[in-house]
């Protein structure tokens, strides 16, 4: 009798691996999580594949939190807006029409206005104060429309600018939503 309750007292090993593999199965890996998080972020985007590419091609590991994929959203915003803002420095150092050079100027003035805001995340990023990044960012979309605005405006009929502006757009509705995200954390 001894040996017959010792026998039901241990689980039998197809038991064991039926668990184990509910328990697998049930707990998705944190890389699954930042798939599902990239997703969520970038299905609010205009361009699903650039958000996500973006993304992809600057995880520093694959199993990232909504911390790290806002700080990439900081990081690329940052950048993008920079060169975006050098580049608009040659172009009317270059142009002597006044029309296209006023438009410029206005695009000079907001992209400067997103690289101000962009740096300013990113000193609240790192102290984190989750909210200050998103109040600093909620001007940004604001900036770099201007600079669309007035590139679309007549006598203006070239815009140099098209898909940097494009991009520059959905880097800031990632951070914005990324922002957003992790101040609800």
């Amino acid at each position: 009798m001894a040996s017959a309750n010792k026998f039901h007292s241990c689980p039998s090993v197809p038991m064991l691996l039926v668990l184990f593999f509910l328990v697998i199965n049930i707990t998705p890996s944190s890389s699954q999580d930042t798939q599902q998080l990239i997703d969520h972020i970038c299905r609010q985007m205009e361009e699903y594949g650039f958000c996500s590419q973006t993304f992809k091609e600057n995880l520093k590991s694959p199993n990232s939190d909504i911390v790290a994929l806002t700080q990439i959203t900081i990081e690329r915003a940052t950048d993008n807006a920079t060169k975006t803002h050098d580049f608009i420095r040659q172009l009317l150092d270059n142009t002597t029409d006044i029309a296209f050079k006023n438009a410029l100027t206005a695009c000079e003035n907001g992209y400067r206005v997103v690289m101000e805001s962009f740096d300013s995340a990113a000193v609240s990023f790192f102290q984190k104060d989750y909210d200050s990044v998103e109040k600093a960012e909620r001007v940004t979309p604001r900036a770099e429309s201007s600079c669309e605005e007035s590139l679309s405006t007549q006598p203006n009929t070239q815009n140099p600018l098209n898909d940097r502006n494009r991009q520059m757009r959905i880097l800031i509705a990632m951070a914005l939503v990324s922002a957003h995200e992790l101040s609800q954390a």
